[in-house]
């Protein structure tokens, strides 16, 4: 066993594998604690996975470190099959994706989770999730608990804060809900809205407005 980075003849166990995860739920009946991912976002962001590999080259863990912006960078799509958990390789695959972020230079590594024991292990520290600019967000709007029962904290490594707060995208490519439950837009009168954005208000992600 040993890791490498990812290769395009890779895709296809790395969806697997995420999305054999991301359709599972807990006992609660809530939904996966990963986001599936399609095989054109794979292949488009291919360099961005180390993968957990055996002597045959099958895929068995993979984690992403995906560039955000200026020093900062998201740690995304951590998974280990089922026979490898308990030994560790989590933590391995999550200290390659660290090592890389050294290597680009990045300061500030954060991730989006409901798992914050297990990165606190690693001295990732919760942050205010308002501290992480709008487009990291734009990934919300595909998952099954958006506007509904989200429970995921904002973590970086070491508790470092990112140098810049506001990166303009989510506003443009989210649709009206997304927006308003973003806080970017007022909610619409009959407009969904949920924990998120009940009754319109500004969900604790959303950013800090001047009036406020």
């Amino acid at each position: 066993m040993h890791l490498r980075k990812a290769r395009n003849s890779d895709v296809g166990q790395i969806r697997s594998l995420i999305n054999e995860m991301a359709a599972r739920t807990d006992e609660d009946h809530k939904h996966g604690h990963m986001l599936p991912r399609s095989l054109v976002e794979l292949y488009e962001h291919i360099r961005d996975y180390t993968v957990l590999v055996d002597d045959d080259n099958n895929v068995l863990g993979c984690c992403a470190l995906q560039s955000s912006w200026d020093g900062l960078a998201e740690l995304k799509a951590l998974a280990v099959d089922d026979s490898l958990q308990g030994q560790g390789w989590g933590r391995k695959l999550v200290e390659a994706s660290l090592s890389e972020a050294d290597d680009l230079g990045i300061d500030c590594v954060f991730t989006l989770t409901n798992k914050h024991q297990f990165f606190e292990k690693l001295t990732f520290e919760i942050i205010d999730m308002r501290k992480l600019p709008q487009r990291v967000w734009s990934e919300c709007t595909n998952c099954a608990k958006f506007m509904v029962a989200c429970d995921e904290v904002a973590m970086t490594y070491k508790g470092a804060q990112p140098r810049q707060t506001y990166i303009p995208a989510i506003g443009i490519h989210a649709n009206a809900a997304a927006q308003a439950a973003l806080g970017l837009v007022p909610a619409q009168r009959g407009a969904m809205s949920g924990p998120m954005n009940s009754n319109g208000f500004r969900p604790p992600f959303a950013p800090h407005r001047d009036d406020e």
